[in-house]
């Protein structure tokens, strides 16, 4: 009889430790971002040296959603700050700062693909936790 409750109990820790790892695994990889930047009509779009750019505040916002999914990926953040808005060009890269409960928290970003119409690309781009 114990020898069956040892044996579910260590089978049910197995199980909530595989599950945790997946949700971990599927959260944590959601620091790769895709954005389309497709001005409405009549609106000016952010550019940077000549070209489309994914703008601060669509930094900030998608940032601040998934740097802290799940209290056991990245760290809790607040105050997301991006200065400049990020070039639609492969390999463009800035640095957006966070407060945490330990001090300043740097946020690298970076370009990983464009494509689609020039004029309103579709970006992928990436933060580092």
């Amino acid at each position: 009889m114990q020898r069956g409750y040892v044996v579910g109990s260590v089978c049910g820790v197995a199980v909530v430790a595989a599950v945790c790892g997946v949700l971990t695994w599927v959260f944590g990889a959601k620091n790769v971002q895709h954005t389309t930047i497709a001005p409405l009509s009549g609106e000016r779009s952010e550019k940077v040296d000549g070209h489309p750019a994914v703008e601060s505040v669509v930094l900030e916002a998608r940032i601040k959603g998934w740097y802290h999914p799940l209290p056991w990926v990245g760290r809790d953040i607040r105050g997301v700050s991006c200065p400049a808005p990020l070039r639609a060009v492969v390999g463009a890269t800035g640095t957006c700062t966070a407060r945490a409960d330990d001090g300043q928290v740097s946020i690298p970003v970076r370009v990983i693909k464009v494509e689609g119409d020039p004029a309103k690309p579709r970006v992928t781009w990436k933060f580092e936790r």
